[in-house]
C-alpha cells in the first residue's frame, strides 16, 4: 500500500475524528475543523463520514448553500469553508437549522475560516467545538512512513531508516501532504533499483529536483 492510499490518521487525527463525531451525533451540532493547507482536513472529514453509516456527505462549501433543507443529509461536511464568506456560512447554518431534524454541520478549511466565523455572533454561539490540525510531529511522520514507505521498502539498518524519516520530516516541515509526496517519490527511486535501497541522500536529491521544477 502506498502513501497516497493509506489514511494518514495518526493519533492526533484520530482524536479530531472522535471529537467531531461526538459533536455531530447531536442534531444541530456545529463544529469547526481548521488547519494549514496539506495538514489533512479532507482526510479527517472522509474518516468522519466513514463512521456515520452514510448519514454524512463531504462536499466543497460552494456545493452546499443551494441545497434545500430537506435535501441535506443528517450531517453536512463542508470542505474548503475558508473560501466562503460569512454570509454564506450563515445561510448554511440556517439551512441546517431549517431541516427536521436539524442537520449537524462541520465547517472545515484553512485558518481564514476562524476569522470568517468570528465576524458573525450567531455562528460563534452555534459552534460547539473547534478542532485544529497541526503539522506532524517527527514521531507522527515516522509512524506514517513505517506504515507506507518502509512497509513496501524495508530498510534493515535502523540508523538509515531513522535518517530517511528525519530528512523527509524536515524537508516537508511535517506537512502531511508534503510528507506523502516525498515518500512516494522516494519509493519510485527505490523501485527503479535492483536492490530497492533507500538512503537519506535520495530525499535531498528529490527535494532539489522538485524545487528546480517549481522554480
Amino acid at each position: 500500500m502506498n502513501a497516497r492510499t493509506t489514511p494518514l490518521l495518526v493519533d492526533s487525527r484520530r482524536a479530531a475524528v472522535a471529537k467531531l463525531a461526538y459533536v455531530v451525533e447531536r442534531p444541530g451540532g456545529v463544529a469547526l475543523l481548521c488547519g494549514p493547507a496539506g495538514t489533512g482536513t479532507t482526510t479527517v472529514l472522509d474518516a468522519l463520514a466513514a463512521t456515520t453509516a452514510g448519514r454524512a456527505i463531504r462536499r466543497s462549501v460552494a456545493a452546499w448553500p443551494g441545497a434545500a433543507g430537506g435535501d441535506l443529509p443528517d450531517i453536512v461536511l463542508a470542505d474548503d469553508a475558508h473560501e466562503a464568506d460569512a454570509g454564506m456560512l450563515a445561510r448554511m447554518l440556517d439551512l441546517c437549522r431549517a431541516r427536521s431534524p436539524e442537520a449537524s454541520l462541520v465547517l472545515a478549511g484553512e485558518g481564514r475560516l476562524l476569522s470568517l466565523v468570528s465576524r458573525d455572533p450567531r455562528l460563534v454561539r452555534a459552534v460547539g467545538l473547534r478542532a485544529v490540525l497541526r503539522p506532524f510531529t517527527a514521531a507522527e511522520t515516522r509512524a506514517v512512513l513505517d506504515a507506507t514507505l518502509f512497509a513496501g521498502h524495508p530498510v534493515r539498518d535502523a540508523d538509515t531508516r531513522s535518517a530517511v524519516a528525519r530528512a523527509i520530516h524536515e524537508i516537508a516541515a511535517g506537512i502531511p501532504a508534503a510528507v506523502t509526496r516525498l515518500a512516494e517519490y522516494v519509493a519510485l527511486v527505490a523501485d527503479a533499483r535492483d536492490d530497492g535501497s533507500i538512503n537519506p541522500a535520495d530525499v535531498e536529491t528529490i527535494h532539489r529536483r522538485l524545487s528546480l521544477e517549481a522554480a
